[in-house]
Parts: C-alpha cells; structure tokens; sequence
C-alpha cells in the first residue's frame, strides 16, 4: 500500500512529467499558468559571430554561450527572408513575407502598414491567452502615419516627412496587431525619421535635420528628434525592456516580450564600455554588446524569480551585412558567415540561415542540440502548441511547431520544407538535403549579383546537395531533373494554396510568381534587322560584336544580345569605315530595375570625320523612376543629316542603385543594344 505523503509525490511527479511540463504552477482556481515568452531579435547578426555556433568564432559572446548551455541551439534555423522587414513579417505573422505587398525589398521610414487588417499575429493570440504584450525596439513593419491634408504615403524610398502630423498617433501599429504597450523607432536606425513612438504616439516630433554618416557609422540624413541620439538608443531599449519586464515580477498573467534589437545593424555604435573591447574593430564590440543586453535580461528573469518559467528565444532576421566589413573581419579568422556562402540580401545559406537559441528550463534539456529544419515563421504555431489551441485557417499559413523538440521528442521532422527569398524577390525551396534556387547568381549582394549572373549567362536555376555541399559550389541542376522537377511541383502547390502547411487554402496578397528571375518569355524573340553599321567595328565595350550584329535584344537581359557596364559610364566609339551621310541613328538601353539595371542618366551623341575632332549631334536625360517592369528604350537621332565616319556614344551611369531600389548603394548597370545607322 502506497503512503499517502508518497502517493502525493507521485502523483506530482506525474503532473510534472507529462506532456504539459510547461504548465507549472497554478494561477487562480485551479487554472494553468503558461510560460512567458521572451523573443531577442538581433538585427544583422551572422550565423558564424556566436561561439556556440562557430568554434573558430573570434568574438567573445559568453551570455550567447551561457544561454545555449542552458538550452538549445538549432543547427540548421532560417530566416524567411534574407533581409530585416519580410523576415519581421514571417516571425509575428507565421505566414512568408511573399504572401504580403511586399515582393522584395524592405519597407521604407515612411511606408504604411504592412500587416494586413485582421491578420492574426503571435500578439494578437497570446493577448486572447491572457498574456501581457510588448514590442520594444526596432519595428520596420510600417504603420499609417497621421497626415496633413490626407496625404497617402507609399512605400517609396523618396517620401519625406513634410506630409507628417507628427503630434498625432500612427494608425495601424503594434497596438492594432495585438501589443499592450510598445516602444519603437520606425524602422532601421539609418533609415528617417528618427523618432521614437510610445504606444503609437512620436515622443518627441523631429526639429533638425541630421547629416548622413559614412563607414560602419552609416545613417541616411533625414529629421530627427532633438533628443534622439543614435549612440544611445540600443542602451534605451534596453533599459525600456528589462524596466517593462520587472513590472511584471508579481503578476498573474504571462508576459510576451518582443525586443527587436537596432543592432549590429548600422550605424555600428558600440558604447564607450564596449569599444575595443573584441580586438575585431566596431563590428566585434557591437556584437559582444549585444551579447551584454542578453546577459542583462537573462539575470533580470532571475530577480524576479520568472527565469525556470520563462520560454526565451534569441534568434537574427537574417545574415550579417557586409557593412560589417568581411575583409577586416576575416583578416583577423573570423567569419561571419561560418562556413556558408553568402551573406544578407542572398539566397544562399549565408543570407537567411540564423543562429537561433531556446532557454526554457522547465522544459528544454540543457545544453542540447537540434538539426531539425526549421523557419522563423514557427514561432506562432509553436505558442499555439504550448497553450492548446487550434490556429484558424487563415492564419499562421507557414507555421510549424517547434514544441516536439523544445521536448526532445520529435517523431519526425516538424518541417519536411522551406522556402527561402532573398533582398530582389529570388526565391529557392529546401528539401531534405536538397536546395533548388530559381535565379542564377546570389540574388542579392555577394557576388555574382544578379546583373552579372546574367551578364555572364549563369545557369537561371541551381540545385544544390547541402549534405555534401554546404558551400553550395557545384550545381546539380542539369544531372538531376527528376529533383528539380518534383521541388518545382511542391513550390506551384505552395504558391497556388496560399499555405505550406495543412489546411483550406488561403489566397496571397497580390500575385507570386517565383519564376520570374529564371524564364524566358518565349514570345519576346530577338529580331534581326539591317542597317548601315551592320558587322562594323567599335571600341569600347567587354563585347563590341553584339553592338553591330544586326539582332537587336529582347527583355530579358541574358538573351546573349546585350553588353553591359558595371558601374561605369558606357563610352562606345563606331567606325563606319567611310564618311556617310548619316540620316538618322539609334541606340537601345534596357531597364530591369530588379535585376539592378537602369536607364542611363544622359546619353550624348558625337560624330568625327577623323576621331580627334568631335561635334555634338545630341543629348538626352532620362529620369530614373521606379519601375517594376523591364523595358527597352530608344535613344534615336533623326535628321538633319550629317557626315562622318566615326560616332562617339556616351551613355552617363547612375553608377549607385537608388535609395528606394532594394538594392540602395549597390552597383548600377547599364546594358546597351545595337547602333542602327541608315
């Protein structure tokens, strides 16, 4: 016969056992007490800058390492997105960032909401579970800004403030998704305006204009409040979180805490205790201060008795920016990006694999290890999971639970796919060992970049066995079909149903099409035409064949027609051999914004009889306006007629990607076409 003191502790060894080991401790009559959860969301952190990750990791990162000793780390976690905003996305929503508006790219200081009316968020749900929410931090989600006059913003890099009602509260922000009490600056800390917003409502509205910083301390110029320092915001968000986190040391409820961080993200601005600190330049003493904010929250739990209850994750939105400055860094032995290729922006492992870290010591077992594939998009089926409930169809499309191996007991992998996309729209699906990518080159900002994958006709897909490839250097695609195929079937039915996981289909926001950096369209052939300058030489161009070849070139940049400048003025000299009278001449320019190429700023004509003395025939500027769509433009010169038997082009190269160009700051290509003569 059992003892009644002894049948008590087995029966609460029992309770403790069970599936629900999170539910321990009670709160009211008789009802479960769920755990806080705390999300850390580093911004640009690589995979490779935590020692836990990286043994050859340079940078000292001892709470990182306390907190993976004391929990789990995942091997093999991914970003949604290779860049911040569609991966912020993902993380609240559960559903890829390309079911949104936003096909590529991040949003801008200025851009309204982009979480749909109605979406339900990790917030929204939790708070329906009784939870306490908060947001601190950097919220690059948009909201509805208070206007003058109804003014609609856009999602245009060019908006300005000056349409702002900055003494009013934004429509449309954290609060509407579900946050009680929140504190964020808009988006990045280089991008305008610099204000911090307390629960929707600007602190302080800006009343000076800052200068752009170059180097590690880069910041775009734009308004700022007359109190808001860039050097000290990282110290104020976290001081706001551990505050907001010690007002909930006797509460009955749950806490969520989200704290996107500002940082390592630049401006790169270490506080005077961290500078030089890692012996790795700015970049290693922003890192080891992130690390610092961890070891700060992690012992704050402890205080107020939360930390054994307490479901805290630390994760990166995507791979480290070269910003970072990768050249100082690995001449030192580190590398961000561990042993993977690539970096932020990419559709390589190095643009969205992320270390991601759980500390939950009521249920997870210390310093533990996972090679589950997984996204962070899981994390709203993951708290569904842990609080028993159902999600709706309509939400959390893409979102896995990741409680089976929180618990150590996984029956098979939570996740059999993803899909990745990177900063142009790129998308790849990964399956098992498999990765296929639909683009040739990176899709981002390491090389090659997308102009130059097809400048160089780079293979428009690449398939890649990470098993035995992580590096992904040799492409499979052309000896395995059958993969190809069957992946390209999984990624249609995802596209089709508007979800990857089991439920109704849903629809996307807009069209997807993940095809659309790899075809060719079919009914736009090169066209064959006859003119003087046919097979005639010039001086100039990489290719200066394709010039005078007598084809001109369709839209897509690959097709073989069309020659390219990187960066550079494209300055082209025809020798017509003879002087001819010259009635009318042309040349063609391609604009396909996505894949960095853009309209020549001007375009000056110039003829000679013997190519030392030039006339001038004509100019003509172009406007660089976003445009989705690629396109071919004429720059033609019709009579009077004139003489020569030499013509000087010179088409002038933006050389710099646009600020609203998601790839800002990147090199500008031009591509030029035939010079016709008649």
């Amino acid at each position: 016969m059992v003892e009644k003191n002894s049948r008590r502790s087995f029966l609460k060894t029992l309770a403790l056992g069970s599936l629900g080991t999170f539910c321990l401790s009670s709160c009211g009559a008789g009802r479960k007490k769920l755990p806080n959860i705390l999300y850390i969301l580093a911004d640009d952190l690589g995979y490779g800058d935590v020692k836990a990750f990286n043994c050859n990791c340079k940078i000292p990162t001892p709470h990182l390492n306390n907190l993976a000793l004391n929990g789990m780390i995942f091997r093999d976690a991914h970003a949604s997105s290779s860049v911040c905003t569609p991966t912020r996305y993902g993380i609240l929503t559960g559903r890829y960032n390309w079911r949104s508006r936003l096909k590529s790219g991040v949003l801008a200081g200025y851009s309204p909401a982009l979480i749909e009316e109605g979406r339900m968020t990790v917030a929204s749900f939790l708070k329906e579970q009784g939870y306490a929410t908060a947001c601190i931090g950097k919220w690059h989600l948009g909201w509805n800004w208070a206007t003058k006059n109804e003014y609609v913003f856009s999602d245009d890099w060019n908006e300005t403030g000056e349409n702002v009602d900055f003494n009013r509260p934004v429509r449309r922000g954290p609060r509407a998704v579900g946050f009680d009490y929140n504190f964020c600056i808009p988006a990045s800390l280089d991008i305008a305006p610099y204000v911090f917003l307390e629960n929707d409502q600007v602190e302080a509205p800006p009343t000076r204009l800052v200068e752009k910083r170059d180097g590690y301390e880069f910041f775009r110029s734009g308004p700022a409040a007359q109190g808001f320092i860039h050097e000290e915001v990282l110290s104020t968000f976290t001081q706001k979180s551990l505050d907001w986190i010690r007002g909930h040391k006797d509460s009955e409820h749950p806490f969520f805490l989200y704290f996107a961080l500002s940082a390592p993200h630049t401006p790169i601005l270490p506080s005077p205790e961290f500078q030089g600190k890692s012996g790795l330049g700015p970049y290693g003493d922003f890192v080891m201060q992130c690390d610092g904010i961890v070891g700060q929250i992690i012992q704050t739990l402890k205080e107020i008795r939360q930390y054994e209850n307490t479901l805290v994750l630390f994760a990166s939105d995507n791979g480290c920016s070269p910003m970072a400055n990768y050249e100082h860094l690995e001449s030192q032995g580190h590398d961000p990006s561990y042993i993977f290729r690539g970096h932020k922006a990419d559709i390589f492992e190095g643009g969205h694999r992320i270390p991601l870290i759980a500390c939950w010591p009521a249920v997870i077992k210390k310093n533990s290890e996972s090679k589950d594939l997984v996204c962070l998009t899981d994390l709203l089926a993951t708290v569904a999971d842990i609080s028993g409930k159902k999600l709706p169809d309509n939400a959390a499309e893409d979102s896995v639970s990741m409680l089976p191996v929180f618990q150590g007991k996984p029956s098979s992998p939570v996740r059999e796919t993803i899909v990745h996309h990177s900063i142009n729209g790129s998308f790849s699906i990964r399956k098992g060992k498999w990765k296929l990518e639909f683009c040739p080159g990176s899709g981002g900002w390491s090389e090659p970049t997308p102009a130059k994958a097809r400048a160089q006709h780079f293979s428009r897909i690449q398939l890649y066995d990470l098993s035995e490839d992580i590096g992904e250097t040799c492409n499979l695609a052309d000896q395995y079909p059958r993969v190809v195929f069957e992946l390209t079937r999984v990624m249609e039915d995802y596209v089709k149903s508007g979800r990857s996981t089991p439920g109704k289909p849903q629809a996307n926001t807009g069209a997807v099409d993940f095809w659309r950096h790899t075809l060719v369209n079919l009914a736009d052939q090169p066209t064959k035409i006859s003119h003087k300058a046919k097979g005639k030489r010039v001086i100039g161009a990489e290719k200066p064949e394709l010039l005078t070849d007598g084809i001109l070139g369709t839209l897509q940049y690959d097709d073989g027609n069309w020659t390219g400048f990187e960066g550079i003025d494209a300055v082209m000299l025809l020798d017509l051999e003879e002087n001819l009278a010259i009635g009318s001449l042309e040349i063609g320019f391609l604009q396909d914004q996505e894949s960095w190429i853009f309209l020549p700023r001007t375009v000056t004509l110039e003829s000679s009889f013997d190519n030392k003395n030039f006339k001038n025939i004509m100019k003509i500027e172009y406007g660089i306006e976003k445009n989705d769509k690629p396109s071919r433009k004429k720059c033609i010169y019709k009579g009077p007629d004139i003489r020569a038997r030499f013509i000087k082009i010179t088409a002038e190269n933006i050389v710099h990607c646009p600020l609203w160009h998601s790839g800002k700051d990147g090199i500008a290509w031009i591509f030029c076409d035939e010079i016709v003569v008649n």
